[in-house]
């Protein structure tokens, strides 16, 4: 697929600022007591090139965090985290999905068939979580927090939704923000670096709070440039 000069302006742009956040000594990587070292907010410049130039550029956009990822991990003092991120489909393939999903999310959530679709996503996505994060639990409070979580993920779809400024911005932020920590997780644990327990409490201590953020910033940034974009 051939790139108009606009894509490739903004791709260059959000690629500077990813570099740029990865660079500052708190912004891009903020240091918590965890297995993956850091959380992130390096993956909104992705989440926003997927929603305004489309997969592509979401993907190279997030290629170039992936690589920061890479590159970060060779000095990284977390031995964990050294290990997850120097593995290249740990450190690249979530986090060019990040701009991937959050344009389809984008796409789907301006329409009935598309909301309906993310809730039922969400709905089993947090559904599993709750229930193999509670491995040790009974069943019957690994159902229950599996139902929990799943109608809590069906209502933010629908509140979101409708508190946003436009439909689809929101989500897509939120989509793309848990890509990227479904995504390194889930794969650290099928390469066996971190057990299930440890990942799931990752993501829930990590994704939750870098979802919030994502959305909340992506939502201003979108509404402070509709102008621009409308011309």
């Amino acid at each position: 697929m051939k790139l108009s000069t606009r894509q490739i302006t903004l791709v260059g742009i959000l690629g500077a600022m990813t570099v740029a956040l990865g660079l500052l000594p708190v912004g891009g990587f903020i240091p918590v007591p965890t297995p993956a070292g850091s959380a992130t907010t390096m993956h909104i410049p992705t989440i926003l090139a997927g929603i305004f130039e489309g997969p592509v550029a979401g993907a190279i956009v997030g290629a170039i965090f992936g690589g920061f990822s890479f590159w970060r991990a060779q000095t990284n003092p977390n031995p964990v985290a050294k290990l997850m991120f120097s593995n290249p489909v740990i450190a690249f393939l979530p986090r060019m999905l990040i701009g991937v999903v959050s344009h389809y999310v984008y796409t789907l959530a301006r329409g009935t068939r598309g909301r309906f679709f993310l809730m039922c996503v969400t709905m089993v996505a947090l559904g599993h979580t709750g229930y193999w994060s509670l491995v040790e639990q009974s069943q019957a409070v690994r159902w229950l927090a599996a139902i929990a979580l799943g109608a809590t993920g069906v209502a933010a779809v629908v509140i979101i939704n409708q508190k946003s400024s436009k439909q689809g911005p929101a989500l897509a932020a939120i989509c793309g923000s848990f890509t990227n920590t479904i995504g390194v997780m889930g794969l650290s644990t099928l390469f066996k670096y971190v057990p299930v327990q440890a990942a799931a409490a990752v993501g829930i201590t990590h994704g939750i709070p870098e979802a919030v953020v994502a959305m909340v910033l992506t939502d201003l940034i979108y509404r402070g440039t509709r102008t621009i974009r409308e011309q």
